[in-house]
């Protein structure tokens, strides 16, 4: 009976691992770093320098990386050439906007007087794609032509696709809302010698330590430097 006992146990424990039963949603953001204030959406917003970025990877032909939000609704990334982007265009993308029901991709140019006006790139259906409970990690890749994916992490697929044709320059990066709190996590890491290939629509990655564009990397940390 003993014997039985010891062989029942080692089966679950090779099915189920210890660490298996300690999963924590906020595992994803381990290593990220936390946007500080978050201003609300017509509020002056604190640009990062991509200077500032640890966790950039690149690929041929893109730059990808990786940040998670925690709200009930309306998550906000914005990114361009400015620290103070007035008179000036941004890119921004929005997760589970309209009650959490829809995603976006939007050019906005604010004036000096803090009046914006959004042109839509592209907007898709993504019902209950945020969480107030636990972050959701996403992974914001931008390619050389000015197509911009963003995937959930871990998807193969992206759920949100369009191009800049403007191709407005990844050099800094901010958060925003509209009326709801919501949490964000930026320069998560990734792997940088993951090198990203596509097929067929569909993204496939592995591992291949000459992958890392270092001259890419470079050069954009150089030009964000005011």
């Amino acid at each position: 009976m003993k014997s039985r006992i010891v062989a029942v146990t080692v089966v679950i424990s090779i099915l189920f691992p210890a660490d298996a039963f300690h999963s924590n949603s906020f595992d994803v953001i381990k290593g990220c770093k936390q946007y500080g204030h978050v201003g609300n959406y017509n509020d002056p917003l604190t640009y990062i320098p991509i200077t500032d970025l640890q966790n950039l990877g690149f690929t041929n032909k893109s730059m990808f990386f990786k940040i998670a939000v925690q709200g009930s609704t309306d998550g906000f990334l914005r990114f361009g050439d400015s620290l103070f982007p007035y008179n000036k265009e941004v890119i921004e993308i929005v997760f589970g906007g309209w009650t959490n029901t829809k995603s976006a991709g939007r050019r906005q140019h604010r004036t000096a007087s803090n009046k914006a006006t959004n042109t839509v790139l592209a907007e898709v259906q993504t019902p209950m794609l945020l969480s107030a409970d636990r972050p959701t990690m996403f992974l914001v890749e931008l390619f050389d032509d000015g197509t911009i994916q963003v995937r959930i992490d871990g998807q193969e697929h992206p759920f949100l696709l369009f191009n800049d044709a403007k191709m407005i320059p990844f050099y800094y990066v901010a958060f925003t809302k509209w009326k709801t709190d919501v949490l964000y996590f930026y320069d998560c890491p990734v792997d940088k010698y993951a090198k990203i290939c596509y097929e067929d629509g569909k993204m496939y990655v592995y591992r291949d330590e000459g992958s890392l564009n270092e001259s890419k990397w470079e050069t954009a940390k150089n030009q964000s430097i005011v």
